[in-house]
Formats: C-alpha cells, structure tokens, sequence
C-alpha cells in the first residue's frame, strides 16, 4: 500500500495518465457518425460508460452523458433560458453547465450545493432542506439526480416550490426505474451495500418509480412529462446519443 508522501509525489501523474487514455480513446472512437450537442465534437461512436456496460454513453471531449446532451438541446430548443432575463437557481451543478451558464449575460445564475468544494469554483452553500433564500426568488431551478439522497425529499420538493417565482418553471430529473409504478424505499435499510443492491448506489435512500411525477405535484408544482426524445428519429436518437424515452420532468409554479 501507498503511504501518503507516496501518494503526494504520485498525485500529478495520475492526470496526465488519464489524459493519455483520453487520447487513446478519442483515436478509438475517431468518426462523424455522432454529434455531442454540447461541445459539437464527433465521433464513431460515444464511449461506453458505468464499468463499460452503458454503450454510446460517454462524449470524450466534454465528458457529458445522455441526459447531460438530451437536457442541452431541451434548454436552448424548449425553453426561454438563453431569450430573456432570468435568476436561476443550480443545485449541485453538473460542470458542464455551469461553465455554460455562467456566460450567458441574460442568466443571474447561483450554482449551489450542501457540499459546494464537490463542485466548480464560484458553487455556495445551500441547505435544500433549510434554504436561506426568500421565497418567490428565482425564475428558473435547476435541480438534477439530487432528490434521491434526501431522505427528507417531500420537503425538498416543498422548498424548491416556494423558491421558484410563479409562472416559473424547473427541471427536476431524478433516476427512474419504469417498471415500477411506484417509488421504492424503505428507511431500514441503512447498510451501504444493502443499499447499492436496493437503489443502484450506496449513497441513495430510494429508486423513484412512475409515481415521481405524482410527488413533484404534491410539493405544488404544475408537472409536464415530456418525452423529448420521440421528437427525434430512432437515427437521431443514436447520433445524439440519447436514452430513448427519457422523460423531462418539467415544473411550473
């Protein structure tokens, strides 16, 4: 085993290493058969992903995912995010957009987090289950893959709701398990393991069914389920390296 000086002299190699596989990967993949939204790179195809099982999954240029291109293209074909004067709101913030976020003049943007150092220079801390933040605030909110840490999660969704403006909207993606008609939890499991095997990682407390939109409209919020992605061909579907039937929960006040 490393000790710790070992580890510390070793620490700059590893990035170089993984840049090196970068590269590799890229020759790999080299073609023109799909397109990231996001950074506009080609590619054969995308990279697998998730212990390689996940096919056509990882952009080796930005390092996006499916649902990072799906909701790319939502946003600026679908919504008013980039056409006006907005104060968004961006719970543990993917870095991808928040780079993106931050240059758009229109947008006032507050990335925040209850573990902001996880996240891009520039992130704060925010408490979702005690926000400090006046209701009635932000014009848009942004809050992806986070609801399924929280064990407290309808009061989340409560929060969320009051600090979002009325006639404003949000996007609240969470993991969906679609042959489940209803959301599958259970607060004695407690064992790391036990709950990777129940909820797909150990970190999570549930694994959200079709009943989510439900719950998102108990919180107050008005619930469209759109599924983006039957707007696009089968072809199309694959060059952008979509999940074909990926719903965007999308959330008005």
């Amino acid at each position: 085993m490393l000790s710790t000086r070992q580890k510390q002299l070793l620490g700059p190699i590893f990035p170089i290493a993984n840049n090196i596989r970068l590269f590799l990967l890229r020759y790999k993949y080299a073609g023109n058969k799909v397109l990231c939204p996001c950074c506009k790179s080609t590619f054969r195809e995308f990279s697998p992903f998730g212990n390689w099982k996940r096919k056509n999954s990882w952009c080796l240029k930005c390092q996006s995912l499916e649902r990072d291109r799906l909701l790319w293209m939502y946003y600026e074909n679908k919504t008013n995010l980039y056409k006006e004067p907005l104060k968004l709101l961006h719970i543990a913030p993917e870095t991808i957009f928040f780079h993106h976020f931050k240059k758009q003049k229109n947008i006032e943007y507050y990335p925040v987090d209850i573990f902001p150092d996880l996240y891009p220079k520039g992130t704060k801390y925010f408490d979702l289950l005690h926000p400090d933040l006046a209701p009635n605030t932000f014009d848009v909110i942004i809050c992806n893959h986070v609801f399924q840490y929280i064990e407290a999660d309808a009061a989340a969704m409560k929060n969320l709701y009051d600090l979002l403006k009325p006639g404003g909207w949000a996007i609240l993606q969470v993991p969906l398990d679609k042959t489940k008609a209803v959301t599958y939890e259970d607060s004695s499991i407690t064992d790391p393991l036990e709950r990777q095997k129940a909820f797909g990682l150990k970190e999570h407390v549930r694994f959200y069914g079709l009943d989510y939109g439900d719950r998102l409209k108990a919180a107050g919020f008005k619930v469209k389920v759109d599924d983006y992605t039957a707007e696009f061909s089968d072809e199309d579907n694959y060059k952008y390296g979509f999940w074909k039937g990926d719903a965007v929960y999308y959330c008005t006040k």
